[in-house]
């Protein structure tokens, strides 16, 4: 059973820790939507490969080609979340769910590089649950600082913030 959110939100704002840990279904909930800015299709091309891989199950090379498409995305100034999205997903999949965590602080990271709060919010709520899981409060805690002001502030549209809400209440 998921955690109310709103219970870590509240303790992050007044500096406790959760009783109990959350669980993460993070895979399962609906990311926001970006389209690659490649004007040539090679790197939407890499990564439907890379996503093929997973499903082959050759994690190493799926892993090798995200990271590849992620730093053309970086060195083009092309945000890169929807591949940073899909590797935390292989990740989580493959029960490495403190690697998929790592990975959705890179994405909360470039979300802010990039002027995608939405993605921020998205990538630090999911986070955040799956450090409560594991047993790490402390940096659950550290996310849902950064959430609450975001979640309260215009740069979330209000379809997204509905959306948060609910993946919030979801048990």
């Amino acid at each position: 059973m998921i955690q109310p959110l709103a219970f870590l939100l509240a303790a992050a704002v007044h500096g406790d820790t959760p009783a109990r840990p959350a669980s993460s279904t993070f895979p399962s909930f609906v990311r926001p939507v970006v389209i690659h800015a490649d004007t040539s299709g090679r790197i939407t091309a890499m990564h439907r490969d890379a996503d093929q891989l997973v499903v082959a199950g050759k994690f190493g090379e799926a892993r090798t080609k995200y990271l590849t498409v992620i730093a053309y995305l970086d060195s083009t100034q092309s945000f890169p979340g929807e591949v940073l999205w899909a590797l935390a997903s292989m990740e989580y999949g493959r029960k490495r769910e403190m690697r998929a965590a790592e990975i959705l602080d890179q994405l909360a990271d470039a979300a802010v590089r990039y002027g995608r709060p939405e993605w921020q919010a998205t990538a630090l709520l999911e986070a955040g649950l799956i450090y409560q899981t594991h047993g790490r409060t402390d940096l659950s805690v550290k996310r849902a600082q950064v959430l609450v002001p975001l979640l309260a502030s215009p740069a979330i549209a209000p379809g997204m913030r509905a959306l948060l809400a609910e993946r919030v209440r979801m048990k």
